[in-house]
């Protein structure tokens, strides 16, 4: 019997704009990888998202889309994803990959939760259902840590 020679999988576009008119924001995405202490990378600038490219693009079909932004940075005081804490079930969100390509979601959920011990596991499924998980930060400022308390998480599934 003949083997059939494997190939590698063609890559997927990645993304590179978010829209979320809801709550005015309108921001570039890069990728991003794995900071040093073992937490996703975030670019530094709150006007800018990182999409975690370890994980799946809007386009692989499945699994968790992650993308992250500083609630707000020297560069940008207040980054567009700052009012995710005014986001709500039922709103629309567009994600554009660097092919042109459109894809749109539909908010399910909207939490609010302490940084401290939070497990994000959950958030980088990249097997289960198709979902786009938004994150900045929110709640309480901490001066002694330079950080807000909480965590905002915004899920959305694909609208046919």
């Amino acid at each position: 019997m003949a083997s059939a020679a494997l190939r590698p999988a063609e890559p997927v576009p990645a993304p590179v704009r978010l829209r979320y008119e809801a709550i005015g924001a309108d921001v570039p995405v890069m990728p991003t990888g794995v900071a040093g202490d073992g937490q996703m990378e975030i670019p530094e600038d709150a006007a800018t998202a990182g999409w975690y490219r370890f994980g799946p693009a809007p386009a692989d079909g499945e699994g968790h889309t992650v993308l992250a932004a500083h609630a707000g940075s020297v560069e940008t005081p207040r980054g567009p994803l700052y009012a995710l804490r005014d986001a709500a079930a039922g709103d629309l969100v567009r994600l554009w990959d660097q092919d042109g390509t459109e894809h749109r979601y539909r908010v399910t959920t909207v939490e609010q939760l302490g940084k401290d011990g939070l497990d994000f596991t959950p958030y980088f499924d990249r097997t289960g259902p198709a979902r786009l998980v938004l994150v900045t930060c929110g709640g309480q400022w901490r001066p002694e840590r330079e950080s807000y308390a909480d965590n905002i998480i915004v899920v959305a599934e694909p609208v046919p």
